[in-house]
């Protein structure tokens, strides 16, 4: 080898060696006195977690209460006085509700009802029959002759003057100021006996306009009957009338006999 390389080998070698000398003597020795431990304030706090600026302040501790000294036991006898009378308590009577005397209700006795007073029959107010002479005093009708214009079956207190006598059998009609012009009687084909009256309504050319039946004086509900009649009685037809009202009313009567 050269001796230039050696030269330069063992010089970089004791430089080395003098500067690790160095360092161990000035950089790696420890201060004395050692400086001291510096750390970080923490929060104190009860829990990992938590919010807000305000810290909750610590409760002061109070001081505890002594416990109330309890009396010693006392060792002495008690006395008792066995002499001494208790009033002895006595019952509380109760006093028992009068009794209550129940007096028997007596039937309320009904009046015996009083007999209803028979009518009598006054024999002077009864209708007779019609006699073949008028009585004396008495006229009616519409001829204006004296006498009783009428049929000897005809009914007393029937407004009309013309017809068929009523009394065993027929037709009769009631329309006061008119006559007859046609009254056909109902067919032969009934099989029960009765009087139907029929109300008529007759305007002034004599015709009946409307009709109304069973009226007073009927004597039977027989439908039958009652049906010939009503269809009997819109055949009719009476005189004409100018002065007479709208619609007139008046009766046919009609009989029912079985032969």
């Amino acid at each position: 080898m050269d001796r230039d390389k050696i030269k330069g080998l063992a010089g970089t070698v004791i430089f080395h060696a003098l500067l690790l000398v160095m360092l161990i003597f000035l950089a790696l020795r420890t201060p004395l006195p050692l400086p001291e431990e510096a750390g970080v304030e923490v929060n104190l706090g009860y829990s990992d977690e938590g919010m807000g600026e305000l810290q909750p302040r610590e409760l002061a501790t109070g001081e505890a209460i002594p416990a109330p000294s309890q009396p010693a036991a006392s060792n002495e006898d008690i006395v008792t006085d066995d002499s001494e009378e208790v009033p002895a308590i006595q019952p509380v009577r109760k006093e028992k509700p009068a009794e209550v005397v129940k007096t028997e209700s007596k039937p309320a006795v009904k009046p015996e009802p009083k007999p209803k007073p028979q009518p009598v029959v006054n024999p002077d107010a009864m209708y007779k029959p019609k006699q073949g002479t008028s009585s004396q005093g008495g006229n009616q009708g519409t001829t204006g002759k004296p006498g009783d214009q009428g049929k000897p079956t005809g009914d007393p207190d029937a407004q009309g003057y013309d017809g068929i006598g009523g009394a065993g059998g027929g037709v009769s009609f009631s329309l006061e100021g008119r006559t007859r012009r046609q009254i056909p009687p109902p067919p032969n084909t009934f099989r029960d006996r009765g009087t139907v009256v029929v109300t008529i309504y007759v305007n002034r050319a004599g015709e009946v306009t409307r009709i109304n039946a069973p009226s007073r004086g009927s004597t039977t509900s027989n439908a039958e009957l009652i049906r010939l009649a009503k269809e009997a009685a819109m055949k009719a037809r009476f005189s004409a009338k100018e002065d007479a009202p709208e619609e007139q009313r008046g009766t046919i009567t009609y009989i029912f006999e079985l032969n």
